[in-house]
């Protein structure tokens, strides 16, 4: 997202990887399923977590870079320039001054790319069988020979919810103001 809110790149305009970021997003996930499964299978990486996350990964990440992309670009760029006037490299000023100030917008980023990656159900079920099934799939799969024991599937559905929440509780206070980061031009 830096990289693109900050730098004019020569061969494949920004304009050009913002699109394609985009595209990416609107690839409905079905249409890659099967490729996603013959890529794993031909990898032996089938029943593993590293499949899920190079899955999630694919489709949560053009996501994160739109969002960041859009927060750098609001971040006053002279900030940064007067870093580098001082002598600081690039990469420090990055650090040191544009990070600090996209804090919120990290934190929203990131929330919402775990909720996305927690709450993925598609890929988790046709990846996984035994070994590395996410809690998701576990739940969608409870069933006992009495039928569906309710009180089972609510303690697990509880089990489930508590990640997540103790995570946004604990960035709470950067959500909000990540939420309404350049929301008001002026």
């Amino acid at each position: 997202g830096y990289g693109l809110a900050r730098f004019k790149f020569r061969k494949w305009k920004n304009k050009d990887m913002t699109l394609w970021f985009l595209s990416q997003r609107f690839l409905p996930p079905m249409a890659t399923a099967i490729p996603f499964f013959l890529f794993m299978k031909a990898f032996r990486l089938l029943d593993t977590r590293i499949a899920l996350i190079m899955t999630n990964a694919t489709f949560i990440m053009p996501f994160a870079v739109l969002i960041m992309r859009d927060v750098f670009k609001e971040l006053p760029v002279e900030l940064e320039e007067s870093a580098l006037v001082d002598g600081a490299s690039r990469f420090t000023s990055f650090l040191k001054i544009a990070l600090p100030l996209a804090a919120p917008a990290v934190a929203v980023s990131a929330v919402l790319c775990f909720s996305f990656s927690w709450n993925e159900f598609i890929f988790a079920l046709i990846l996984t069988y035994q070994k590395a099934q996410p809690v998701t799939v576990v739940i969608a799969g409870v069933e006992h020979t009495q039928g569906i024991q309710f009180w089972f599937v609510a303690t697990r559905l509880l089990s489930a919810i508590l990640p997540p929440a103790i995570l946004v509780l604990t960035v709470q206070r950067y959500i909000v103001r990540g939420l309404t980061f350049g929301a008001v031009k002026g």
